[in-house]
């Protein structure tokens, strides 16, 4: 093994350890007595041979059940076992982000500090696995893709780009959508001005969409849940939720400035640098 390489595995053992410990104190520190309990509950169904949609209603994300039946099947039913998912995604959010930072040309000191302040604010702040920031992870996994696929022009990333965003919508539906219309637009940008390889850019893009959807309504099938009850469920049913959030909405001074004044002071800083 060579110097840089071990300086390398020397920096993933790091954060490794820093995000899952972080991660860990936090969730030990307590519960929400909804939230917290929310996809143990549910992966404990799926892992006594329940499934998502079929046999309990559900508006969260069924990718959180199924990777939560599988820490629990290794692992033992147990909190360890539930704040190892959450600290495991945690990691993947914090090497992905040092991986990018370091392709971006930043130095190792910066990539790896700003490594660090993405495991501090990541999943620590709930602890457990939770829809909101599994999306949320899986989402800026895919954002990283996007970005380095067309800063190197490597198309094969597009594939992962939207595998990533197919990852996120199991997790919770808003994030993916929001991103998606974001995405077609940078790539429809990026195949106006660059007219070279678009039959390719388009394949990897839709194939990494295409593929799990394609999978999943295979295991809908065979696990005889309904589609029907998936749509329902988990995008009609969430659709007049988020209709009456939007009804209710006030745009004044108050809503959409006073009350985040902090996070606007705080942004600031990154726009002046």
């Amino acid at each position: 093994m060579n110097k840089t390489t071990y300086h390398k595995n020397l920096i993933y053992l790091f954060l490794f350890l820093f995000s899952f410990l972080f991660n860990f104190y936090y969730g030990y520190r307590g519960v929400l007595p909804i939230d917290s309990f929310l996809i143990f509950d549910s992966g404990y169904f799926v892992l006594n041979g329940e499934y998502p949609f079929r046999d309990f209603w559900t508006i969260t994300g069924p990718l959180l059940d199924y990777l939560q039946s599988i820490f629990f099947y290794i692992f033992d039913v147990s909190w360890f076992s539930y704040v190892l998912h959450a600290s495991c995604l945690n990691f993947l959010l914090v090497s992905f982000s040092y991986f990018f930072f370091i392709n971006l040309g930043l130095k190792k000191i910066y990539s790896l500090t700003y490594s660090i302040a993405v495991s501090v604010l990541a999943y620590p702040s709930i602890g457990t696995p939770f829809p909101d920031h599994h999306a949320f992870i899986f989402a800026i996994i895919s954002m990283y893709f996007m970005i380095y696929g067309i800063s190197r022009e490597k198309y094969q990333n597009y594939f992962f780009v939207t595998l990533f965003l197919f990852f996120s919508f199991l997790s919770k539906q808003t994030s993916s959508f929001y991103l998606t219309v974001f995405f077609l637009l940078i790539l429809l940008t990026n195949l106006i001005l660059k007219k070279e390889n678009r039959i390719k850019k388009i394949s990897y893009f839709l194939s990494g969409a295409i593929l799990p959807a394609i999978l999943f309504l295979i295991f809908l099938k065979f696990t005889n849940t309904p589609l029907k009850n998936f749509l329902v469920q988990y995008i009609f049913y969430p659709s007049t939720i988020g209709g009456e959030r939007i009804s209710d909405l006030n745009l004044d001074f108050k809503n959409m400035v006073s009350q985040f004044k902090f996070i606007y002071l705080s942004i600031i800083p990154a726009i002046i640098i």
